[in-house]
């Protein structure tokens, strides 16, 4: 198989699995949107029915009193022929009347339930078989005398989506044969561009086919000929490492005997070793993929938002109808309600209260601007009409004896469905870019797979025999010329290593056959079979670790929400704080896990603990999902925390103990930002999913997600094997320390630890993880609402890093650049917690976000200071540790006493009371700092 169509291969998976993802997602949203719609119609006829039994209420009266309270039913169900039931409670559930012709006495606790929970008096929600839309009665003191509800069949609803999915599939289905043909033109001209260089490999190949010694000599003439100018300098050098390799082989072959020798016959049969090896990325990866980047981010993102238009398109033409019904609607009650007076006798120009009437409507109806009364002038006029038009204007006739007298007139308001439309973009553009980050770490394993996995294995190879070491060799493939020609140095490593046996039993006896044998100095083999090569790379956990990093974090923007609605056995104490307890158990079980993951990875390796953790997680979130009371949610989440530490912890050690040291630090960067990406993109996809399945079946998703990363994990990750040729961190062999307060003589690190990382890990934790979704659920947001806002919050700071590496240097000094974290992230704060509203919330949520995303560097540049200087007898280690205590147990701390404020100071008053502690943490930070330096002063003056 040419390198051409492997690359097209590859990227034909990764255009698939964008456009498959996109059009499931996209389906989603499209039924979740399109049942709040069909819901919030529903609301309309639900509400006009509730007004009457609110009359009799206002009167002291039971709604049971109601006289005609069937035909008021009957009406309101006779409004929609697919109404199946309209339903007439009382507070404990028993139906007063019913429409529909299954009679029942009770409804579902379910309605009971979700009418108790919803304070604005409308709620709604879905079942399997219908869609509920229901109101409240209140009293006059504000208690729930009873509710009306309608049940609305969901046979309209699949049909819209089964025709919205059978479009949408059918545009990706061509989508993808059109990027596909795409895809094999642009791999094709950008592998071409380097296709002299792949010509001569294949050159060297053939040269290679022989191994007599004018077959040789052959292939050392091919090393004098002139590169062609096309060639990459990468090929170039790649081509020289392989001439100097059978020069070396050459040379091997007359000191051992080039006689032939049959390697199989002749090999040793005993265990092959292997070992581990970690290389950085070489020239000529880097040269393919700098070619080939471009190409394959123009195709996912190219077939992504070309699904993404097609599907708003669909979506748009699904809606558009349903909007007009519920306008058509409100209008017809609203005529209906006209006409019943006029037919009382009341004329046209003397409805009283018909200006009120009407401006309830509107308060009611958002998507209606414009009522009007019409004669022969207009009568009543309430709301804005459009000047410049466009709106839609609906005309209901008002009659008397079949005699046209009036007539009343709707506009709709083209701001509410824009509105409505934005917020199907909004959600598709977050779709679209969980799409796009998904598709992105897909790409780099298969690109490396494909692509720059064999060409570094083989450079790594042609290295090794360049400079006489015939002692490895590459597990056998052969699919392409790189792989086949890997296969072939790996055959010269075999009979090298045959001839050298073969030499050795030739020689006196007693030769110790465990040493190497070198035919001469500067050359290197077993002596038995040569050790089989398996790599290491960051690629090898960069998918399954966004993934599991999905699957952790897809329920944050709903679970404080999830707590909160738990069965609650913990009756003394105060709400806030029960619905904190999960967090701080998994807070607790991941400061627990983080010392334990290194020696458990080393001893039972990285593989295996990653795939304990991901198994761990998995039966965590299904107890999650089962989950029946607050106990077994603090006691699964607690187990979710630790198998997260573990697993993370378990990718990042494997990185730095496989990897050469010189590719560290960039490893390191490359595991945050993946490790980021996957927290960003399973919060903006969580309140999607939440909205569409409902809470629960997130949390089997979640579950799905972590077994798939110990699938891919126990795929990609190598078994045994020995020592990697990486140098083992020397943090390793540092002790850690368990006493805090050590650390603390340090003014360094008490600056830090108190007026920063505690503080900023308040804000982190209590307010991102716990406060905000309750913050915003208050002021009626929708799930997926919060999730766009934490979505935000992840963006803004991984800005927020970028841009700290950035800074000038007088701007990136440490101490005030913390002091400016923390001001702004508690200034943000402060004002959401004093003017409450989504969009201060959302602000406060960025500026948080900026905030933390500067201050990691600064923190963690002090936090080493006072480890390699003061503190530098305690070791790094013990200093670090001690620091990861701090934040979490800070964390933990302000989690339970912030809980316990939300019950008496609400939400905006704990989301100020948190900015506050951001500002003192700034000012003690200030202090501590100026303290420390002024002790110094006077330490080397004395």
């Amino acid at each position: 198989m040419s390198l051409i169509v492997r690359i097209w291969i590859a990227l034909i998976g990764v255009i698939a699995a964008t456009l498959g993802v996109l059009s499931i997602l996209s389906i989603l949203q499209h039924d979740a949107i399109l049942s709040q719609l069909i819901r919030q119609r529903l609301a309309v006829t639900v509400e006009a029915t509730a007004r009457p039994f609110r009359s009799v209420v206002d009167l002291g009266l039971p709604v049971s009193m109601m006289r005609n309270k069937l035909a008021l039913l009957e009406r309101a169900r006779a409004s929609d022929a697919a109404i199946s039931d309209v339903v007439l409670f009382n507070p404990t559930g028993t139906v007063v009347e019913q429409s529909g012709s299954g009679k029942v006495e009770r409804v579902a606790q379910e309605v009971i339930d979700v009418q108790a929970k919803d304070v604005a008096g409308r709620w709604g929600f879905e079942t399997d078989r219908n869609l509920i839309s229901g109101t409240s009665i209140l009293g006059e003191d504000g208690v729930v005398v009873g509710g009306i509800l309608a049940v609305y069949p969901k046979s309209e609803l699949d049909a819209r989506s089964a025709s919205v999915a059978q479009q949408i599939v059918v545009g990706a289905i061509g989508l993808f044969v059109l990027f596909t043909g795409i895809a094999y033109l642009m791999v094709r001209a950008r592998v071409d561009a380097v296709g002299g260089g792949l010509r001569r490999l294949e050159g060297t190949l053939a040269a290679f086919g022989g191994t007599s010694t004018e077959t040789l000599a052959a292939a050392g003439r091919h090393k004098g000929r002139v590169l062609p100018e096309q060639i990459t300098l990468a090929l170039a050098k790649l081509q020289e490492q392989l001439d100097d390799a059978t020069e070396k082989y050459r040379q091997a072959l007359q000191a051992l005997g080039s006689e032939e020798v049959d390697a199989s016959a002749h090999a040793s049969t005993g265990p092959r070793e292997t070992v581990l090896v970690g290389v950085p990325e070489r020239a000529a990866t880097r040269s393919f993929a700098r070619r080939l980047t471009p190409a394959i981010a123009v195709l996912t993102l190219g077939s992504a938002l070309a699904l993404g238009y097609l599907v708003y398109l669909s979506i748009s033409d699904s809606f558009r109808p349903e909007i007009a019904r519920r306008t058509q609607l409100i209008g017809s009650i609203a005529t209906a309600d006209i006409q019943r007076s006029v037919e009382a006798g009341v004329p046209v120009d003397g409805l009283v209260g018909a200006a009120e009437y009407f401006s309830h409507l509107l308060t009611d109806f958002p998507e209606i601007s414009y009522f009007a009364v019409l004669t022969d002038r207009p009568v009543i006029e309430v709301g804005q009409a459009q000047v410049s038009g466009g709106a839609d204007r609906t005309v209901f006739p008002i009659l008397v004896d079949g005699v046209r007298i009036g007539e009343l007139v709707t506009e709709t308001n083209l701001d509410y469905i824009a509105a409505q439309f934005r917020d199907v973009v909004l959600d598709l553009g977050v779709v679209v870019l969980v799409i796009l980050l998904f598709a992105f770490e897909l790409m780099v394993v298969m690109m490396s797979r494909s692509v720059t996995g064999p060409l570094d294995r083989l450079q790594h190879l042609a290295e090794l025999q360049a400079a006489g070491d015939f002692s490895k060799r590459l597990v056998a493939t052969g699919r392409n010329v790189v792989e086949r020609l890997g296969n072939l140095l790996s055959e010269r490593a075999e009979r090298l290593n045959v001839l050298a046996a073969a030499a050795v039993r030739r020689s006196a006896a007693g030769v110790d056959r465990s040493h190497a044998v070198a035919p001469e100095p500067g050359f290197r083999l077993s002596g038995c079979r040569p050790a089989l090569m398996r790599f290491c790379s960051l690629t090898d956990v960069r998918l399954p670790l966004f993934l599991f990093a999905m699957a952790d974090e897809l329920p944050l923007s709903f679970f404080s929400l999830y707590a909160r609605a738990q069965a609650n056995p913990f009756t003394s104490l105060g709400v806030g704080v029960v619905i904190g307890l999960p967090l701080a158990a998994y807070l607790g079980a991941a400061l627990l896990g983080a010392p334990l993951a290194r020696p458990f990875g080393q001893r039972i390796g990285y593989r295996r603990l990653f795939i304990a953790a991901a198994l761990a997680t998995f039966f965590a979130k299904l107890g999650l999902y089962l989950a029946g009371n607050i106990v077994e949610v603090i006691v699964c989440h607690g187990v979710n925390g630790l198998a997260f530490a573990l697993a993370s912890l378990a990718c990042q050690d494997y990185a730095l103990d496989m990897l050469p040291k010189e590719a560290r630090s960039r490893s390191i960067s490359l595991f945050r930002a993946t490790l980021f990406s996957g927290v960003f993109a399973a919060t903006a996809l969580g309140g999607i999913l939440a909205d569409r399945l409902g809470q629960r079946p997130v949390f089997a998703v979640c579950a799905i997600l972590s077994v798939v990363s110990a699938l891919l994990i126990w795929r990609m990750l190598p078994v045994g094997g020995s020592t990697p040729n990486a140098e083992q961190s020397s943090e390793a062999e540092d002790k850690l320390s368990f006493n805090i307060l050590a650390p603390m003589r340090s003014p360094i690190f008490a600056a830090v630890a108190l007026g920063s990382v505690i503080p900023l890990a308040i804000v982190d934790h209590v307010f991102i993880s716990y406060l905000l979704a309750l913050q915003m659920d208050a002021l009626g947001a929708s799930i997926s609402e919060i999730a766009r806002v934490m979505m935000f919050f992840f963006l803004a700071l991984i800005l927020g890093g970028y841009a700290e590496g950035r800074l000038p240097a007088k701007l990136a000094a440490p101490t005030p650049l913390l002091t400016a974290c923390s001001i702004i992230a508690g200034l943000s704060l402060l004002i959401a917690g004093l003017f409450p509203s989504t969009w201060s919330t959302a602000a406060a949520s960025i500026g948080a976000g900026f905030a933390l995303g500067l201050a990691g560097g600064p923190q963690t540049a002090l936090v080493m200071d006072a480890a390699e200087g003061p503190l530098a007898h305690l070791g790094t280690s013990a200093v670090l540790g001690t620091i990861r205590v701090i934040e979490r147990g800070g964390a933990i701390t302000g989690l339970l006493v912030i809980g316990s404020m939300t019950d008496t100071a609400g939400y905006s008053g704990a989301v100020g009371t948190i900015g506050m502690t951001a500002l003192a943490g700034a000012g003690l930070f200030v202090i501590l700092r100026l303290a420390g330096s002024e002790a110094a002063i006077s330490g080397r003056s004395g």
